[in-house]
């Protein structure tokens, strides 16, 4: 795994928000019906392009065993938020960013490879708590040529 690094100003997201867990996935629902609806979300910055957002909030144990998942846009104007939905701020910073590609079915497998091995063996450490999927016109769910990036706040260790 040989990420690019990129630095990137804050951004507003604008989507679905659930509490999800390893052990209890409820992330594809959130996607089914944030699909349904994300077209409606006024001010998108770039059509055809979704964040899935993974932090953790007050209390949550840094083991990630339970975590918020916002599944969204980007907006250029944070009004007009749509009924039901949440906005979040992603802060900036310097990202290192990873290809997963193939089907969501071994996403996991991915995120694996960046936290439990690259990143020790990395100069980088992980900073804050949040990470995102980023997905393009690259990203064609259950293909196997899909691609989707994940992006994870670091600094020098």
């Amino acid at each position: 795994m040989k990420p690019r690094l990129v630095s990137r100003e804050a951004f507003t997201v604008v989507g679905f928000k659930c509490r999800s867990s390893k052990q209890n996935n409820v992330i594809p629902r959130l996607w089914d019906g944030f699909n349904e609806v994300c077209a409606g979300i006024p001010h998108s910055v770039k059509d055809r392009t979704a964040y899935g957002v993974c932090y953790l909030e007050e209390g949550d144990a840094p083991s990630g065993d339970r975590f918020s998942y916002l599944a969204g846009m980007e907006v250029s104007i944070a009004n007009d938020i749509p009924p039901g939905m949440e906005l979040l701020v992603v802060p900036a910073n310097d990202y290192a960013v990873f290809e997963h590609r193939g089907a969501l079915d071994n996403l996991c497998q991915t995120y694996e490879l960046v936290y439990s091995e690259w990143l020790p063996a990395s100069a980088l450490e992980r900073v804050g708590n949040l990470d995102f999927e980023l997905y393009d016109w690259r990203f064609r769910w259950g293909q196997p040529d899909s691609v989707l990036e994940i992006w994870v706040p670091v600094r020098q260790k």
